[in-house]
């Protein structure tokens, strides 16, 4: 079997309760993806289930694989501890309303536990400070804190790779590094963080663990067609023998907004499933389902961003129609609407997506990109895999026809 490490699997929304999904990880590493990225507050820790689980569905030698994982956000269950008193973190950072954040070595090392259980293995290849500028994102308002807030930004990275020079000789990892959206920010931005340093504060912390060498060897960054800041960071990694992980190769944010940087067909099946709802609510002189297919209708070609318009659907859509079944007392005409439901919705999203994909589409060309052509994924992912300074581009890739996709491209 052929090993390719130049595309990883990325399992940002991957559940060990979606069946497909595992499906779509063990197919992965059945047919040679040899790099897993991970984080602790992926699926609130189900990614990492999932990861032990594919490992077992497809029978492949763990030494086969390279696992990276991630910490330092707080959520879910674990917040409630924290603010129920039950756990103690240290160096508790803000960062937005149900997120806190914290690279302090005590809760490295305690989700560093946590992940070596969930995933089932004795030790992880490379473990990650997972956007550890949230500190300066909290601090940092105006030019006159950026040099007190760095100061205390390193201290905090210094004691991190200390705890994880630590697990390095406890054999619970095998090396580190740092996962960081501002890696790819201009450096004259507030809230970027400096590099250039980072192996300095290496070898701080290995004189402190008495290590032979240091073990840090590894970033991760967003890059892609549309953010190309982040290449200066990229260079200078390889130049220091470091590997680089770009993450989002296919999200992309400017200036204009996100961008999602593929093509969708046009769902042949649109129009049959809007019809046939909108006659069973005729049927039924259901005039809010009636208004609420219509104005979906009506609003296809609103968006320019896939997310968008999957989040109105979670947020308001879907509890609408949910509130409009509530109201109908007749088990059979709610028997009749239900199976009618899912299709007409998938259907719209994928005619959202397929129109926002034609928008990215004339973007790109207008932002130079005139050789790029349908599937645009195609194009983006082959453009990163072709730059020096990129080792492994870590995708998404949660059905086997996208990892199928995906092969291809190797």
């Amino acid at each position: 079997m052929k090993h390719f490490n130049n595309i990883g699997f990325g399992t940002y929304r991957i559940s060990i309760k979606n069946n497909e999904q595992v499906e779509s990880l063990s197919y992965a590493l059945k047919n040679g993806i040899t790099v897993i990225d991970t984080s602790t507050n992926y699926a609130s820790g189900e990614a990492e289930q999932a990861i032990a689980k594919a490992f077992q569905n497809s029978g492949v030698d763990r030494e086969e694989v390279t696992i990276v994982s991630k910490a330092g956000y707080i959520q879910g269950n674990l917040l409630k501890q924290v603010q129920n008193g039950i756990v103690e973190v240290f160096d508790l950072v803000p960062y937005q309303e149900g997120c806190y954040h914290s690279i302090h070595s005590d809760f490295i090392k305690d989700q560093i536990s946590a992940s070596l259980q969930r995933m089932e293995t004795e030790y992880i290849d490379t473990y990650l400070l997972h956007n550890p500028e949230y500190f300066l994102m909290h601090h940092i308002e105006r030019e006159d804190q950026v040099e007190d807030a760095r100061k205390e930004m390193n201290r905090r990275i210094l004691e991190a790779f200390i705890a994880l020079e630590e697990e390095v000789q406890n054999g619970r990892i095998r090396s580190y590094g740092i996962s960081s959206n501002s890696f790819a920010k201009s450096p004259d931005s507030l809230h970027f963080l400096p590099y250039t340093h980072l192996l300095d504060l290496a070898e701080e912390a290995k004189a402190e663990t008495g290590s032979s060498k240091h073990h840090f060897n590894t970033i991760q960054l967003p890059i892609n067609l549309l953010e190309t800041e982040g290449l200066k960071c990229a260079a200078w990694a390889k130049s220091k023998g470091l590997k680089v992980l770009a993450n989002r190769p296919l999200n992309a944010f400017d200036k204009k907004g996100m961008h999602r940087l593929a093509s969708y067909e046009k769902p042949v099946e649109y129009e049959n499933t809007k019809d046939a709802l909108l006659t069973v609510a005729d049927k039924y002189s259901l005039s809010d389902l009636r208004s609420v297919v219509t104005d979906l209708d009506a609003i296809t070609a609103r968006f320019t961003w896939p997310g968008a318009a999957e989040e109105a659907l979670q947020r308001h859509t879907i509890p609408f129609i949910q509130g409009v079944l509530a109201q109908i007392p007749d088990k059979r005409v709610k028997s009749e609407i239900i199976p009618l439901l899912n299709p007409f919705l998938k259907n719209w999203f994928e005619m959202v997506k397929h129109i926002c994909s034609h928008k990215t589409l004339g973007y790109l060309h207008d932002k130079g990109f005139s050789h790029i052509d349908n599937p645009i994924q195609h194009h983006a992912i082959k453009w990163l895999m072709n730059r020096p300074e990129i080792d492994t581009v870590l995708l998404g890739m949660r059905s086997v026809p996208y990892v199928k996709e995906a092969l291809t491209l190797l």
